[in-house]
């Protein structure tokens, strides 16, 4: 009967300690009552009852702890059970609810340098001290003790300042205190009678100060700011209170927890468990399923217990798991130290007997400590030259480079081979990246592995001088090799250690495939060690991650789903469609493109302010725009960016095919797509001569290589000495090229190329960032919401004014040129300056103006204005509706784009998200009315348009290129 009443005893103090850890958590808001009523009066008397429950079965653990024998083994043991149960529950939060944080992985693996677990810190540091302490104190030196360790508290107490550390209950300091205190009540023969009084007093004032402070807090500051200094840890009181609680019940406690199975384990996974945010957080998901207090504290009830039962039964797991595999019989072993023998006796075993370990496995330390530096070197010569940020990314990259070893030394079994073989092969790869970086400024990518095949002109790029140094070096490794192999061999692996090592290489390389599908665990892995697969520019993902990851991040890139009913007689039933509806088009047209000379200007960042709600402008700053726009083709693109994307949607207005058809993976075609096609059919091969104009380097989103695949044979840049950017200027203090240059420069082109031609010419001017760049922003003064800054917004708003006023200067100067020239001018994106909600405002945020204008001899030869379907478009509807203005003929493919232009809403990606270059979305709708619909709501004819256009963009991009094989893309 004992028994049962000390085991519910026991049991209703460790429940009290969990409710009070999960119950009070401040991430919980379903609790968050701050009214000075008698309900807060209530609460916080709730409260502060936990919590002395909570000291209560601190103070029985104490006590538990102090009447073991000292030994350091069972402390080691108690460390690794601790970094067993916090990294268990990093990889089931990760497994189970797909989330995970490298910082949390690094506080599972390093609890108490980490200070993750404060409590089960303690728990492990006062298993070696207490019984330590045990043996030196009497009665009398007992009660000496228990008074100096609660003087912290009193101080604390009093003063109302953490002098201490202790930390509102939440430090080492505060939990040793306790623990110390238990310990030491357990030893002190007292008075009952005494200590009853002592308790009753004590009890009184707790509840008295616990009761008043919440109308103390409130006529002191108008609020319940201070209302809960009382319902602390920390309060002496409620440990005093407990304390002499503890003193008149602690046989019966101490009964039950020490015929605990293994209540150590018990102790130190529960406390791991609690602090673990993977408790709280499904506490915090789950209590916000309900507006209902009864519901959320069931909630809270259930989660307590099952937390019990997992305290309580994975020491039986282990104990279970420990005898089959004698893992504690081995660990006592490594560590053969004796309950019997003297701490310091026992510690200098400890030391002595890591030594000899490490001495044993230095082949393993050596060939870690080699994998490190060359993973810190990779990074580091990426450009990337500091030691010490992603540190993630730097251990990450360290363990890829240790597997390939193991995975040679599984292999081969020769660990000299394995670990030079490995270093070797590292510095090729980090000298073949500088050489890659050197000369195209981004590194090496999988679909590069291919030129292998055409190694010696890969050879030829190389200066002799490295190859001479190459082969050196590797008859160098090769005597190296022989020499250490003869001289001293070491760690051969068994049979199931190379199988081991080699399926976990394959393993952790082959991972790389699901890096990037998202919502998948991989990602979600890859995503908390921080790797950021940087596709905007290849150059900046290998500074950020490292060449290793960053190769590896390219290797799961699907550029379109394959759609249903693809095959070569689809394909060719699409050719012969579209070549009859071609005709049926060129049939009321006189003109060709080639005839032509069009321009595709893209103004960077350009977007009326006014459409963003809740911004408004003293002034309109492009009132000459506007005015353009309301004489000829003009209205709203929706962009598939905001704040970023440029390249995205240049891509889209040369090739017609739309971002949101490619795979989540392909986020930036011009980097991950382009460059690897042979073909690239764009609006460009209409013409017979193109120029591309860009102020700025030829390096973003690869240009210099893209350009040449699409066939502009003159590329003007900064730094270009073939075509360089001539006419320079900035204005006031922005340091990006104007428009006034950029207009200029295409100015210059149509001089040089007096015939038909196309130019694309992309702006810089109004780039971020928006920081006190023009003078005279006074102006355009902002009235703002949400957070935005509104001397960034009349920076910007400055920059399209200067935009205003150099294109209707230029369009005045291509009005003068007697030949045919039309201008299709569009905002690539608006600038990320606005803090609107993107789930309320995406869609505003995701508008640029845009419009199509034809010069005086355009017209004559028969360029008209057009005026169905121009309210809303998307960059991809550009080429159908440059053809339709100048009354051009078409080709099969570009039939395609007209019908989608007039029988499709706008589409793009997804307003609602304001990522760019990083994972594409599903297609958003947008109907001429501004509204977004649904695809369930086109017709049959509008979804088989739609299909076509898939099966088209798929066979190019990523398909069998059927089509280049007839006249669809002619």
């Amino acid at each position: 009967m004992k028994h049962v009443r000390a085991w519910w005893s026991f049991a209703l103090l460790v429940f009290a300690w969990s409710t009070n850890t999960i119950i009070w958590s401040p991430q919980l808001t379903y609790i968050k009552y701050a009214h000075n009523n008698l309900t807060m009066v209530g609460y916080q008397l709730l409260h502060s009852g936990t919590i002395i429950l909570y000291l209560i079965a601190l103070l029985t653990v104490g006590a538990v702890l102090s009447r073991q024998h000292l030994h350091l083994a069972r402390t080691i043991k108690l460390w690794l059970y601790t970094i067993l149960v916090a990294t268990g529950a990093v990889t089931i939060d990760w497994l189970v609810f797909n989330q995970f944080n490298y910082h949390r992985l690094y506080n599972a693996l390093l609890p108490i340098s980490r200070n993750a677990a404060p409590l089960a810190t303690a728990v492990i540091i006062a298993s070696a001290l207490l019984p330590w302490l045990r043996t030196r104190l009497s009665n009398h030196n007992a009660r000496t003790g228990i008074v100096i360790a609660m003087l912290p508290l009193a101080v604390t107490t009093i003063f109302n300042r953490d002098i201490f550390g202790l930390l509102k209950g939440n430090s080492v300091t505060f939990a040793l205190l306790i623990l110390v205190i238990g310990s030491l009540a357990d030893q002190l023969v007292a008075n009952r009678q005494a200590v009853t009084k002592w308790l009753g007093v004590t009890l009184v004032v707790n509840i008295i100060l616990v009761a008043i402070m919440p109308n103390a807090a409130f006529q002191t500051h108008a609020s319940m700011l201070t209302a809960g200094r009382f319902t602390t840890p920390t309060f002496l009181p409620s440990v005093i209170v407990a304390t002499a609680f503890f003193t008149l019940l602690k046989e019966p406690l101490t009964r039950f927890a020490t015929t605990l199975n293994q209540p150590s384990y018990f102790l130190t996974g529960l406390t791991v468990l609690l602090s673990d945010s993977i408790v709280i957080k499904r506490a915090a998901s789950l209590t916000e399923s309900t507006n209902n207090l009864a519901g959320q504290l069931l909630i809270i009830l259930g989660l307590t217990i099952l937390n019990l039962v997992i305290a309580a039964w994975l020491p039986l797991l282990m104990d279970r798991f420990q005898r089959q595999w004698q893992l504690s019989q081995r660990i006592e072993r490594r560590f053969a130290t004796a309950p019997d023998q003297p701490a310091d006796q026992q510690l200098a075993s400890i030391v002595h007997q890591l030594g000899g370990m490490i001495r044993r496995q230095w082949p393993t330390l050596l060939a870690l400590l080699v994998a490190y530096i060359f993973a810190d070197l990779s990074i580091y010569y990426m450009g990337n030259h500091t030691h010490f940020v992603k540190q993630s990314i730097l251990w990450l990259t360290t363990l890829l480079i240790f597997l390939t070893f193991k995975a040679l030394q599984a292999l081969t079994n020769r660990y000299w081979l394995s670990l030079l073989v490995t270093g070797m092969g590292n510095v090729i790869w980090i000298v073949a990246n500088i050489q890659k970086m050197d000369l195209r400024n981004e590194p090496i990518l999988p679909s590069e592995l291919a030129m292998i095949n055409d190694l010696d002109s890969l050879l030829k790029m190389i200066d002799y001088h490295l190859l001479i140094y190459s082969g050196i070096a590797i008859v160098v490794v090769i005597i190296a090799i022989i020499v250490l192999e003869r001289w001293r061999r070491a760690q051969r692996l068994t049979w199931p250690w190379r199988l081991f090592w080699l399926v976990l290489a394959v393993g952790a390389f082959s991972s790389s495939a699901l890096w990037n599908h998202h919502g998948s665990r991989m990602q979600t892995l890859m995503t908390g060690l921080d790797d950021q697969p940087h596709f905007i520019h290849q150059a900046v993902g290998a500074k950020q991650n490292g060449p290793t990851v960053q190769f590896l991040n390219n290797v799961d890139i699907t550029v379109m789903t394959r759609p249903h009913g693809y095959s070569r007689a689809a394909i060719d039933r699409i050719s012969r469609k579209y070549s009859q509806a071609a005709k049926q088009i060129n049939a009321t047209r006189t003109n060709q493109l080639k005839d032509q000379t069009i321009i595709f200007n893209l103004s960077e960042s350009f977007a009326n302010p006014n459409r963003v709600p809740g911004v408004s402008l003293k002034a309109n700053p492009i009132p000459k725009i506007d005015h353009i726009k309301k004489q000829t083709t003009s209205g709203i693109m929706i962009s598939s960016g905001y704040g970023g994307g440029t390249a995205d949607m240049e891509y889209m207005t040369l090739t017609g095919f739309a971002m949101c058809n490619f795979a989540q993976t392909l986020s930036t075609p011009y980097t991950q797509l382009v460059p690897y096609l042979k073909h690239n059919p764009t609006i460009v091969q209409s013409f017979k001569y193109a120029a591309a104009i860009h102020p700025y380097s030829k390096k973003f989103y690869d240009r210099g290589t893209d350009y040449p695949k699409f066939g502009f044979k003159k590329f003007s840049y900064l730094g270009s000495k073939e075509y360089p950017i001539r006419h320079q200027k900035k204005i006031d203090r922005n340091t990006y090229m104007s428009d006034q240059t950029a207009y200029a420069n295409t100015l210059d082109q149509l001089k040089d190329h007096p015939g038909a031609q196309f130019i694309n010419l992309v702006t810089m001017q109004n780039h971020l960032p928006y920081n006190n760049l023009y003078n005279g922003t006074n102006r355009y003064r902002a009235t703002v919401g949400n957070g935005t800054d509104p001397a960034q917004v009349a920076n910007y708003a400055m920059g399209i004014h200067h935009t205003d006023e150099a294109v209707a200067q230029f369009i005045k100067e291509i009005d003068k040129i007697n030949r045919p020239i039309t201008l299709v001018f569009y905002g690539d994106h608006l600038p990320g300056i606005y803090r609107n909600s993107m789930k309320k405002d995406g869609l505003k945020l995701h508008e640029t103006d845009y419009f199509i204008y034809s010069n005086p001899a355009a017209q004559r030869q028969g360029a008209k204005k057009l005026t169905r379907s121009t309210h809303y478009v998307g960059p991809n509807d550009f080429i159908a509706m440059t053809a339709e203005q100048t009354n051009s003929q078409v080709t099969p493919y570009q039939a395609l784009l007209t019908r989608l232009y007039h029988q499709l809403p706008a589409y793009a990606l997804s307003t609602q998200q304001n990522g760019t270059n990083s994972f594409n979305s599903a297609p958003e709708y947008v109907n001429q009315q501004g509204k977004v619909v649904s695809y369930k709501s086109f017709t049959k004819k509008q979804k088989k348009l739609w299909h076509d256009y898939q099966l088209v963009q798929y066979d190019i991009t990523a398909g069998h290129h059927y089509l280049l094989k007839t006249n669809m893309m002619k």
